[in-house]
């Protein structure tokens, strides 16, 4: 090549280069922008309707969500009063109620549900007999209730625990929604003589369900877990110092023994091994009057706060006001829950 073509390229290229990146350019303004992360948005209630006079109003709070367009309706139990009967009628009603919601709807069952059906104003009930009842009423199948239901895996698909149907997980956008049987009226546990036997073999449900939970989460790079029960664990009741629980508690110390215990030692090992963010959802018991309360109550072994770990408790016994839980895929803090206010109800 001589020189005269050589100092022609020499000042051609420039142009060249100037040339494609000009035209590059115009595509890259007309494409379109990079695409919003897709929104989940949930209903979260708990303790209603807690009387006949408040199941119309219930049966609206449900439909309201229908017309907000949300995508899932959660229901941390309690769905009659604490001196309601826990009758055949009464619990057909209200699954009659929650089959009707116009979005799917997920449910785990209260104390006021199957546990102080044992009471005589619940009716003196066999709490186990009615929480079977409960099982065959609202989980008869493998899917969520209402109009359009979605499917879930439930812990009754495993050999050991058949009859633990009310366990469920679901996955929503980039996150594992967990469903456990927790009710408040300290877990269920017994201080009567005799053995614990459907807090053990509920406990140990439990323990392998969110053990199960959690390891999904991790295998399929989740980015969260929401965990929903209906009891409030009492995570302020220094429950860090006390040692094994033994048949001791509750009886020759005249303490109670706390039915939470394994379930808030879990908690802190699984989310203290989980890359992610972790919610816990109950009823109200640890905010204001309405119930309505969020915090971060979970400490490591070495006592500092674990910033993965967020606890919700929901406001009750009220169609007035509800929670909305937005789930962002993809975000390093893929929660947000809401305080809101229903409109008002007639």
């Amino acid at each position: 090549m001589n020189a005269a073509r050589r100092a022609l390229l020499a000042m051609l290229l420039p142009l060249l280069c100037t040339a494609g990146m000009a035209w590059a350019a115009p595509a890259g303004r007309g494409g379109k922008a990079p695409a919003r992360p897709q929104l989940t948005r949930i209903a979260l209630i708990a303790d209603l309707p807690q009387w006949p006079a408040a199941e119309a109003n219930a049966a609206a709070l449900l439909g309201y969500f229908g017309e907000r367009k949300l995508d899932l309706v959660i229901h941390a139990g309690g769905i009659k009063g604490d001196t309601e009967s826990c009758s055949d009628a009464v619990l057909g009603n209200r699954q009659q109620l929650l089959v009707q919601s116009p979005l799917p709807l997920v449910y785990v069952p209260g104390e006021t549900d199957w546990s102080e059906c044992r009471l005589p104003v619940n009716g003196g009930f066999d709490a186990v007999e009615r929480l079977n009842r409960l099982r065959e009423l609202f989980f008869p199948e493998d899917a969520t209730l209402g109009r359009h239901p979605r499917p879930l895996l439930r812990q009754s698909d495993q050999a050991l625990f058949r009859s633990f149907r009310e366990n469920m997980r679901m996955e929503v956008a980039d996150i594992l929604l967990v469903g456990m049987n927790l009710p408040g009226d300290n877990n269920h546990y017994r201080n009567e003589g005799g053995r614990n036997g459907e807090f053990e073999d509920r406990r140990e449900a439990n323990r392998q369900w969110l053990a199960r939970a959690f390891s999904v989460a991790r295998q399929r790079n989740l980015n969260g877990i929401v965990v929903v029960v209906h009891g409030d664990p009492h995570f302020a009741n220094g429950w860090e110092k006390k040692g094994r629980p033994t048949l001791l508690d509750g009886f020759m110390r005249h303490r109670t023994r706390d039915g939470y215990l394994e379930f808030k030692r879990q908690l802190r090992e699984l989310a203290g091994r989980f890359r992610g963010q972790v919610l816990l959802v109950h009823a109200g018991g640890n905010g204001a009057d309405s119930g309505f309360g969020i915090d971060k109550p979970l400490r490591d072994s070495a006592g500092k706060v674990m910033q993965n770990f967020t606890r919700v408790s929901l406001p009750t016994n009220t169609v007035s006001q509800w929670a909305e839980l937005v789930i962002t895929p993809g975000a390093a803090s893929p929660f947000a829950v809401m305080l809101k206010n229903a409109p008002v109800l007639h």
